[in-house]
C-alpha cells in the first residue's frame, strides 16, 4: 500500500465515522423514545428531536470538512467535544440525575478510542464526567460533596473503570491497525520504489545494449578505416618512395647537384611521412585492441648488436658509437621480435638525435630473477645529451608530446617515437622508465617479463620458416661522400650497405654482421686497407667473404695476390662495380609472376627488381594472374590482396587448390594492415607477407632469396 493509499484509507475511515454517527443518533431518540414509553424516565420530546436534529447536522458538517481535506487533527477534537454536548443534552431532557442516559458517555469515548490513544481516552472520560457534574449542578440537582454529588462521581468512576480496558484494547488493535497500513504504506512504497528502480535498471541496461552496440560498429568502423587507410596512403607513399629511389639512383651523377639534392630531399620526406602514417597507424591498431602480439625467443645482445649495425648503415652525417654490455649468461628473451627492434630503433634513434656527435651510446641489459625461466630483463639506453627537466618524465611518452612543443623548436619530431615505446612495452606486459636532468644526459629503459605475458597471437608456421634477412655489404670507407656513393648503388641493386670507417671496426664487422661481400679503401686511418685484407684473409671466419678493393692507389697485382676478388680505381663506374658484385654473390634468379591491379607498382617492379636479373610477369586481374601462373609456372608469385572482382584472398585459394600452381610459393605484397583473421586464413597459403612502402623493394628481394634457398 502507498502512502496516498493510506491517507484514502484514513478518510474513508472518518468519513464512515461520520455516517455511524447520524445511526447512533437515530437509535439514541428511538431509545429515548421507547424508554420515556415505558416510563423509565420523563422525556421532552420536541427537545429530544431538536438535539438529535442538531447532532445530524454536525455530523454532515464533519462529513464534509473531512471530505474537503481539512486536517484531522483539528476536527476530532470539534467532533468529539459535540458528542459529549449532544450526550450531556439528552441526559437534561431525560431527567438529570434520575436519568440512566448517563452510560450514553461511553459512546463518544469508545469513538475517541478508534481515532486516538490511551491519553485520548482519559481526556474524553474526564471531559464526560466534568460535563455531566456540572450539568447536575446547574439543574441543581447536586452539591459539592453532597450524597447526590458522591453518587453522580461514583456513577461515572464506575462506568469509566469498567470500560477502560475494553476501551484501551479498542484504542491499541486501532493503533495497530493504523501501524499495519503504514507498514504495508511503507512496503508498497519500497514495492513501488524497486519495480522503479527495476525499470530504471532495465532502461538503463537497455541503453547500455545499445551503446555496447555503437561502440563495436565503432569499432567495426575503426577497423575499417584502419584498413582503408592504410590501403589508400601507403600505395601512393610506396610509389613516391620507390620512383624517388630510382631516379635517385638512376640520376646521380647525370643532373646537377641542386636538383639531385631536391630529388634526395623528395626521397627523404616520402620516407618520413611514411614513418609517420605507420606510426599513427600503430597508436590507433593499440587504442582499438586490433594490435597483434608474436613472441617468439632469442637472443638479446644478438638483436641488439644487429639493430646497432642497421643504425651504423643508415647514419650519413656522423657514425655513432655504440658500446654494448650485455652478459655473456643473460637468458633467451620471449617477446614480438619486430616490436623489440622497433622500441630499441626508437629509443636508439632519440639518443643519437640529442647526443652529441663522436659521444657514447650506451646499451645495457641485465636479468632480474631467482632463474633463468622466470624474472624481467631491463634493457637501458644511456646518452650524453642535453637531459630532460624531472617535471616533463610523464609528458614524453604520451602521444605528440614534446617538452619544446614551439615552433621555435630546436628539434624536430612528431612526439610519437616514445609514445609508441611506451605501449609497446605495456602492451607486452612490460613497463618504461627514464632518469634523466638537464645537463646530465638521459637513460631511457624499458623492462618486459622474460616470459611473454602478452595475449598471445599464433604465428603461422609457414610465416616464420625464416626471418627476412637483407644481404649485407661491408663498406669499409673513410670518406663520407664515397660511401654515400657506394651505398646509393649498393641500395638500388638491393643490398644493405654497412659502414666501417677504419680497419679495427672494419674488422669487429665483418666478423659481426657476416657480409655476403667487402669493399675495401686502401688509406685509411689507423690499420691501413693492405693489413686489413691479409687480416680478413687469414681469419677462418672471413676468409670465404668476396673482398672488393675500390682506392685511389692503382696495385691490381698485389690486392689480388693478397686474396682481392677484384680491384677498382676510384672513380669507380657503378655499373661494373654492381656487376662484379652479383657475380661474386650470384645466385640463380627465380621467375616471378606479378598479380596487381595497379599499374604503378607493375612499372616500379620491372625498374627495380629487373635490374637485379629477375625475369618478371605481369597480371592486373585475379583472373588473369591464376590463369598465368597455370600456364608459365613460376618460381615465385607476389599477389596483392586488394584488388577489384577475385580479391586476393579468393587467388591464393584457388593457386592452391589447383594442382599444377599448388606448390608455387607466394608472397602477399599489400598495402592493407594484415589482421589475425587474415593470417589465420592465409596461413597455408601464403609463404611470407611484404607491407607496400619504405623498405618494401629490399623486403621483397630477401623474400625472394630466402624462398629461393628453402626450395633448393
Amino acid at each position: 500500500m502507498s502512502a496516498d493509499s493510506a491517507r484514502e484509507s484514513i478518510l474513508r475511515f472518518d468519513l464512515n465515522l461520520q455516517r455511524q454517527h447520524l445511526v447512533i443518533y437515530c437509535a439514541g431518540l428511538v431509545t429515548a423514545g421507547i424508554g420515556a414509553a415505558i416510563g423509565v424516565f420523563p422525556l421532552k420530546l420536541p427537545t429530544a428531536v431538536a438535539i438529535c436534529a442538531f447532532a445530524a447536522i454536525c455530523s454532515g458538517i464533519f462529513y464534509g470538512l473531512y471530505a474537503r481535506g481539512v486536517d484531522r487533527r483539528i476536527l476530532n477534537p470539534l467532533w468529539m467535544a459535540a458528542d459529549i454536548v449532544v450526550a450531556t443534552a439528552c441526559i437534561y431532557v431525560t431527567g438529570g440525575l434520575a436519568s440512566p442516559w448517563f452510560v450514553w458517555y461511553v459512546t463518544p469515548t469508545a469513538a475517541a478510542a478508534f481515532v486516538g490513544g490511551r491519553r485520548t481516552i482519559v481526556t474524553m472520560m474526564v471531559a464526560n464526567t466534568a460535563a455531566y457534574l456540572s450539568l447536575l449542578a446547574v439543574m441543581g440537582q447536586i452539591h459539592f460533596l453532597d450524597r447526590a454529588f458522591t453518587l453522580a462521581f461514583a456513577r461515572m468512576l464506575f462506568l469509566f473503570a469498567a470500560s477502560y480496558f475494553f476501551l484501551v484494547a479498542v484504542s491499541n488493535l486501532q493503533e495497530k491497525r493504523l501501524r499495519i497500513r503504514q507498514l504495508e504504506a511503507e512496503e508498497s512504497r519500497q514495492v513501488n520504489e524497486l519495480t522503479r528502480l527495476a525499470d530504471e535498471l532495465q532502461q538503463r541496461s537497455r541503453e547500455l545494449a545499445e551503446a555496447n552496440r555503437r561502440i563495436q560498429e565503432a569499432n567495426r568502423l575503426k577497423s575499417q578505416f584502419l584498413a582503408n587507410m592504410s590501403h589508400e596512403l601507403r600505395t601512393p607513399m610506396n610509389s613516391i618512395i620507390g620512383f624517388s629511389e630510382i631516379l635517385v639512383d638512376r640520376l646521380d651523377g647525370s643532373v646537377d647537384p641542386k636538383h639531385s639534392s631536391f630529388l634526395r630531399h623528395i626521397l627523404a620526406s616520402g620516407q618520413h611521412l611514411l614513418s609517420i602514417i605507420n606510426d599513427i597507424l600503430d597508436l590507433s591498431k593499440i587504442e582499438a585492441g586490433k594490435m597483434e602480439i608474436y613472441p617468439e625467443r632469442f637472443t638479446v645482445r644478438a638483436v641488439i648488436e644487429s639493430v646497432c649495425t642497421v643504425m651504423r648503415g643508415m647514419t650519413r652525417d656522423h657514425v655513432p658509437l655504440f658500446a654494448v654490455d650485455v652478459p655473456d649468461d643473460l637468458p633467451l628473451l620471449e617477446s614480438d621480435l619486430a616490436k623489440f627492434k622497433q622500441v630499441l630503433f626508437n629509443l636508439l634513434s632519440n639518443a643519437i638525435k640529442f647526443a652529441p656527435p663522436q659521444s657514447p651510446i650506451t646499451i645495457s641489459a641485465r636479468h632480474y630473477g631467482e632463474s633463468a625461466e622466470d624474472g624481467n630483463i631491463k634493457i637501458s639506453v644511456r646518452d650524453e645529451g642535453i637531459g630532460i627537466d624531472p617535471k616533463n618524465h610523464e609528458a614524453i611518452f604520451e602521444e605528440f608530446r614534446q617538452v619544446d612543443g614551439t615552433a621555435r623548436r630546436q628539434f624536430g619530431g612528431t612526439g610519437l617515437g616514445l609514445a609508441l615505446v611506451k605501449k609497446f612495452v605495456e602492451l607486452q606486459g612490460g613497463w618504461v622508465s627514464v632518469e634523466s636532468a638537464p645537463g646530465k644526459g638521459s637513460i631511457f629503459s624499458f623492462t618486459l617479463p622474460l616470459r611473454s605475458r602478452a595475449a598471445v597471437v599464433s604465428r603461422a608456421p609457414e610465416l616464420e620458416a625464416a626471418p627476412a634477412l637483407t644481404e649485407r655489404v661491408l663498406v669499409v670507407e673513410d670518406d663520407a661522400h664515397a660511401f654515400e656513393l657506394i651505398s646509393s648503388a649498393l641500395g638500388s641493386a638491393g643490398y644493405l650497405a654497412i659502414r666501417a670507417r677504419h680497419g679495427d671496426e672494419a674488422l669487429k664487422l665483418a666478423k659481426e654482421s657476416r657480409p655476403v661481400a667487402v669493399t675495401l679503401d686502401l688509406v685509411l686511418p689507423g690499420l691501413d686497407g693492405w693489413e686489413v685484407l691479409k687480416r680478413l684473409k687469414n681469419d677462418a671466419s672471413t676468409r670465404d667473404i668476396p673482398v672488393v678493393i675500390i682506392s685511389m692507389v692503382e696495385n691490381r697485382e698485389l690486392g689480388v695476390a693478397l686474396g682481392a676478388d677484384d680491384y677498382f680505381v676510384k672513380p669507380v663506374d657503378r655499373e661494373r662495380l654492381l656487376g662484379r658484385i652479383r657475380q661474386l654473390t650470384r645466385n640463380n634468379r627465380p621467375r616471378l609472376l606479378l598479380i596487381d591491379d595497379d599499374q604503378t607498382v607493375h612499372a616500379l617492379l620491372d625498374e627495380q627488381l629487373a635490374r637485379l636479373g629477375y625475369t618478371i610477369e605481369s597480371a592486373f586481374t585475379g583472373e588473369s594472374g591464376v590463369a598465368a601462373a597455370k600456364l608459365s609456372s613460376p618460381d615465385v608469385i607476389i599477389l596483392d590482396l586488394m584488388m577489384p572482382g577475385m580479391s586476393g584472398f579468393e587467388v591464393a585459394g584457388a593457386l592452391k587448390d589447383a594442382p599444377e600452381t599448388a606448390n608455387i610459393p607466394i608472397v602477399v605484397l599489400t598495402s592493407k594492415e594484415i589482421s589475425a583473421d587474415d593470417r589465420r586464413e592465409l596461413q597455408s597459403k601464403v609463404m611470407s607477407f611484404v607491407q607496400k612502402g619504405r623498405s618494401a623493394r629490399e623486403q621483397l628481394v630477401s623474400e625472394i632469396r630466402r624462398l629461393q634457398r628453402v626450395n633448393a
